[in-house]
């Protein structure tokens, strides 16, 4: 029997016969169209209902102490938490995030603590400052690094001040203990460019101005005086779950410049406008 079928057999029936919600059965099909509607109807009932937003945690969890984080249905469940923006699953996306040996989990659970925006960030800034080991260390500012795709923009600049203070604490640590360059790659990619004297202090002192890491990063923040964030073209969510959410996300491209439209319009009908080549 091949190994995919034989996974299939003791993963996903095991998780299947774990579920007690009886609307989370459609998750457990390969049908995109049925797992559209699926996913959509159960963000909507999380949004009519925090108990099942409860519910649907503990589903998560449950899948997280059974072995079954790698199902494809539990990953949906973290997609459907995240879009619903719950804050009642931060704490098992984190531990979910934590689980760097269940490599889905841990990517889907990064994508959707990026996804709920400030209450996770703050939790998971809280987190680290418990000083949690090495790698989990590393792998919280690479996602803080990408920030910059955050709805709450202004909350960038929170980021940058922790990152500054992670920076200094990271330097303190014993070489083999660090994780500076991964601290100091997501301040560049947030573009704090009030670092950049400071990263090259280090670059100089601490390394003797032969790291790689950080020589890449005072360039790209060198390169950025204005201080903008990164942002990809794709955002991770849109990579992973775009084409779920691809009329959404075609509606907010489509309302854009109809929102400028409406702007201009408003400005033509409720302003007097001195321009001659202005037309009412």
């Amino acid at each position: 029997m091949p190994d995919s079928e034989l996974d299939e057999i003791l993963d996903g029936p095991s998780f299947k016969e774990l579920v007690d919600e009886p609307e989370l059965l459609s998750l457990f099909t390969d049908d995109r169209r049925e797992i559209v509607r699926a996913v959509h109807t159960l963000i909507d009932r999380c949004l009519d209902d925090g108990d099942f937003q409860g519910r649907l945690t503990d589903a998560l969890d449950t899948a997280i102490e059974d072995g079954c984080g790698e199902d494809a249905a539990v990953l949906w469940i973290v997609a459907i938490l995240a879009e619903a923006r719950s804050q009642t699953a931060i704490h098992t996306l984190m531990r979910s995030f934590a689980m760097e040996d269940e490599e889905s989990l841990c990517n889907a659970a990064g994508i959707a603590l990026l996804r709920i925006g400030v209450p996770a960030l703050e939790a998971l800034m809280e987190w680290i400052d418990e000083e949690p080991g090495l790698d989990l260390r590393r792998q919280t500012y690479r996602l803080l690094g990408d920030c910059g795709v955050i709805e709450e923009r202004g909350y960038i600049e929170d980021i940058k001040e922790f990152l500054r203070a992670r920076i200094a604490r990271e330097q303190l640590r014993e070489p083999a203990d660090r994780a500076l360059e991964e601290a100091i790659a997501a301040s560049a990619r947030l573009g704090d460019y009030e670092q950049l004297d400071n990263l090259r202090e280090i670059f100089v002192q601490g390394y003797e101005g032969r790291n790689t890491s950080i020589q890449d990063s005072i360039e790209s923040l060198a390169e950025n005086p204005d201080g903008i964030p990164f942002v990809p073209s794709m955002t991770p969510w849109e990579e992973s779950y775009g084409w779920i959410f691809e009329e959404d996300l075609e509606s907010r491209r489509v309302n854009r410049p109809q929102e400028q439209e409406d702007a201009s319009s408003s400005h033509h009908h409720h302003h007097h406008c001195d321009d001659e080549d202005c037309e009412e």
